[in-house]
Order: C-alpha cells, then structure tokens, then sequence
C-alpha cells in the first residue's frame, strides 16, 4: 500500500513539475515575442501579447484530468499562492478600475468629412464611477488599454502562480534576455545594411525606427531592460558560481549579451535610452567591482569578478571606432539650451499642459486611451504646441497631433486619476521590495533598474508600449519571485 501511495505520488509531481514546464515555455515565448511584435502597437501584435497572457494563465490555475473524459479542474495549491500575493488583488482592482470606465463613457468622439471631435454624453452608469472615451478600437480607446493590461497582468499572475521551482522561472528570464539582445543585434544590423523598413519588412512612416520597435526611443528603453536583465541574471549566476566555487558559469553570457545591448543602445541615438543606458552601465560596473571586493580573500572568484570590466572597457574602446560620437554629439547638444530655455520646450510645455488636463478630473481621470482625444482642449491654451506650421503670411496654422504627452507620469495621472495610478504603484513596488527577502546584488541592481526606468517615463512615453510595458512588470515579478525562491533555498 505504502509502494502504491509513494508511486502515485511521484506521478503527481512529474505531472506539476510539467506543468510547471508548459507554464515557463508559454510565459518564456510571450515575453519573447515582446522583443519582435512591433512594440505591441498594431492590433494583431497586441492580440497575440493577450492570447500568450492568458494562455500562461490558463496553464498555471487548471490542470487537466482523465476519467471517462478529459477536463480541466483548478489546482488549489496555484490558486491559494495566486489570492494571497497582494499585487494580484492591486492589478486586479485596477483592471476592474478599466472596465468600469470602459462600460461608462461620458465622452464620444463624433467623425464626419470634416475630421474629428469630442462631445460629452450621458453616463451610462453613473457620473461618480470611472469614466472614458467611447472611440473606435483601432486607434485607441479604453478597451485597447484593458487588453493591454490584461495581456500583462495575466502573464504575471501565470507565472507567479503556476512556478514554484528555480529552473522554469530562469528559462522564462533567459527567454526575455536572449531574445531582447538578438533584438538589439538585428537592430545593428539594420543600422549597417541602411534598412529604410521596420525589420526589412514592415513600412515605417517615421524613419527613427530601431529593431523591431517604430520609435527608437522605446527600443533604447526596452533595451535598457534587457541591461537589466543582464544584470540581475549575471550577479544571481556569478554569486552560485562563487558559492559553490566552480571556475566558470552563465554570468559570462550575461556580460556578453550586457555589452552588445549596451552597443545597439548607443548606436540607437535616443537621448534618454543612452542617458539611462550609461547610468544602468555605470551602476553595473560599480557592483561588480564591489563584488569582485567581497570575493578578494578568494582570488579566481576575485579575477574572475574584475575579468568582465577589462573586457569591457576593450570593448568600449574598439566601440568607439564604430559608433558615430559625433552624432550623439549633436544629439545631446542642446540639451543645455533645453534646460535653460524649459518654458520653450515643447515636451515641458506639454507635461504643462497635461497637467491641467490632470486637475480637473484628478481623481479618477479621463479614462484609459483617452489622452488623445481630451489633451486638444487644453493643447490651444498652448499655441506654442497647439499650432504645427508658420506660414508667412497666414501666420501659424494646423494643429499639432499629439497622440502621447512625452511623460508617462503625468499622462497616467490624467487618464487613470490618483486612484488608478496607485493601484498601478503599488503593484508594481510590492513586486520590487519582495526580492528583498535578502540582500544581493541582484536585488539592488533591480531596485536601480526600477529607479531608473521609472525616471525615464518621466521625459517619455515608454509605458505606452505594450511590449516594454509586458516585459517590464514581467521582469521584476519573474526576478522576484527569482531571488524569493533564493532566499528561501528552493532551488
């Protein structure tokens, strides 16, 4: 009897730990996808980021049994780790926050010949609950942005729930890894063949395309995460490798794919993304020197550790010949000039006036996707960003599209309201501190990532990406939940 029950007992870990295993693959090939599905801003790229969302999901909370006929039951044990992680309760407020103000616009925009315009309707439910824009689907409306949501936030929960074992969470990490430095190389390549479409394929009407992303400056960022990444992962394998003494590991492949993301960041010419970029550089070098410090009484471990920066520093002197300095140069040029002159800038005006777009409904906000629709009315307060073209005798004349407000803070407040963005924050810092269960380099190279992306957002409209909005909050759940199983020894 004891043989029978130790038999069916091993039969039903190899099936959890299978399970496990689609769960890891499913998330893995989502995120990887993040890294070609141009920035997740055409609908069928979107979609897909929503089918692998769910689909990992799916696999984590059911599990499929056999008796006369197959069928699916939920698996307690991923649905009590799921209901008793607070981010889940967080994001899933927040995409109920989204539906909500989906089913309840107190806006439509009307469309004719003419062009477009916005008109105030009747709420459908009540004027005190969150509202949004009642629009079409393919530009943008509260539906797009709950799809978007969702497409993330299931994936987390997925994996969250679903992964229980150090392997699979360190497949789904290496997935984003691999595939976002390929990325980051097939966008040099493209740099060097003077490719004039997306991928060699995808028509572009903006020429500042880099890989797979139409606009180079969320490419830059999504590449930072993937400097990220590389970081988290190579002071996670470093430190086993030291633990354990061997002489070599997969923090070497770490280093390879940080220095070669670090190139196609530079060669990208996003102002921000190489800002950023070089900060995130800066800090990794500095905790591997501290690292290589801590390991000094163990000399291979300590060469071993400062190995990386010599070959680092070689690369970026052979860098030099290939990147064009004085095109940053000039990129970064005025930057000074943009300072001192804040009140003529066109991204300050915006925050500017975005900010008063914020005020008036601060807090629920405007509605998912309705930062498009509602910013004209507080856009020609502004003539200097309301008006697109001077003509000499007709003065100033057509208005500026202005689909993004170039600052992801103040944007997120104007569309969800202080009550939405919380939810946002909070979900996203309860993911940070629980790598925290000790410290490592690893977890403090992912609270600089955090600060530091966080900070980009502040000048840009990163988030607006799904792709780099999914492979962002992915990152931090999938290395958290990373370093919580370190922590607790369950390798």
């Amino acid at each position: 009897m004891s043989q029978q029950s130790s038999v069916i007992e091993r039969h039903s870990r190899s099936r959890i730990r299978a399970r496990e295993w689609l769960v890891a693959i499913s998330g893995g090939a989502t995120l990887a996808f993040t890294a070609w599905g141009l920035g997740g801003v055409q609908m069928w790229t979107l979609h897909v980021l929503l089918v692998g969302g769910l689909l990992t999901m799916f696999l984590a909370v059911f599990k499929a049994r056999v008796s006369k006929f197959p069928y699916f039951s939920f698996s307690n044990q991923s649905l009590r780790r799921l209901i008793s992680w607070p981010p889940f309760w967080f994001s899933f407020l927040f995409l109920l926050y989204l539906m909500i103000g989906a089913l309840n616009p107190t806006v439509e925009v009307v469309r004719d010949e003419r062009g477009w315009w916005v008109e105030a309707v009747q709420a459908p439910l009540a004027a005190w609950l969150p509202t949004s824009v009642r629009s079409d689907y393919h530009p943008m409306n509260a539906w797009r942005v709950l799809a978007s949501f969702t497409a993330a936030f299931t994936l987390i929960w997925g994996l969250w729930a679903g992964l229980t074992r150090r392997k699979p969470v360190l497949l789904v990490l290496w997935c984003l890894l691999i595939s976002g430095a390929a990325m980051g190389l097939v966008a040099i390549l493209q740099h060097l063949t003077e490719a004039k479409m997306v991928l060699w394929t995808f028509p572009s009407s903006n020429e500042y395309f880099w890989g797979s992303f139409f606009y180079r400056n969320q490419a830059a960022a999504y590449l930072n995460l993937i400097l990220i990444a590389s970081g988290v992962l190579f002071f996670y394998h470093a430190n086993r490798t030291r633990k354990f003494s061997r002489s070599g590991g997969p923090h070497f492949l770490c280093f390879f794919t940080f220095a070669l993301t670090a190139a196609s960041i530079g060669l990208a010419l996003s102002r921000g993304g190489i800002l950023f970029g070089g900060i995130l550089t800066v800090s990794f070098l500095a905790l591997l020197v501290l690292f290589g410090l801590q390991s000094i009484f163990h000399i291979r471990s300590f060469l071993l550790s400062l190995l990386p920066v010599v070959i680092l520093g070689l690369g970026a002197i052979l860098a030099v010949s290939y990147i064009d300095l004085d095109a940053i140069e000039e990129r970064f040029g005025d930057i000074g000039e943009t300072i001192e002159t804040a009140d003529q800038d066109a991204r300050a005006i915006s925050t500017k006036a975005t900010w008063d777009m914020t005020q008036d409904r601060l807090a629920l906000g405007w509605g998912g996707g309705s930062f498009r629709y509602i910013f004209p009315m507080y856009q020609r307060n502004y003539p200097e960003i309301y008006y697109a073209h001077y003509h000499r005798k007709k003065g100033w004349v057509g208005r500026r599209v202005c689909r993004y407000a170039h600052n992801d803070i103040v944007q997120f407040l104007a569309e969800y309201g202080v009550v939405g963005s919380s939810l946002i924050l909070l979900t996203l810092v309860w993911i940070l501190f629980s790598a925290f269960r000790i410290f490592s380099f690893s977890a403090f190279f992912l609270l600089v990532g955090f600060s530091i992306s966080m900070s980009h957002a502040f000048f840009d409209f990163i988030f607006n990406s799904p792709a780099y909005w999914m492979a962002y909050i992915t990152l931090l759940a999938a290395s958290s939940k990373l370093l919580e199983m370190e922590a607790a020894r369950r390798w």
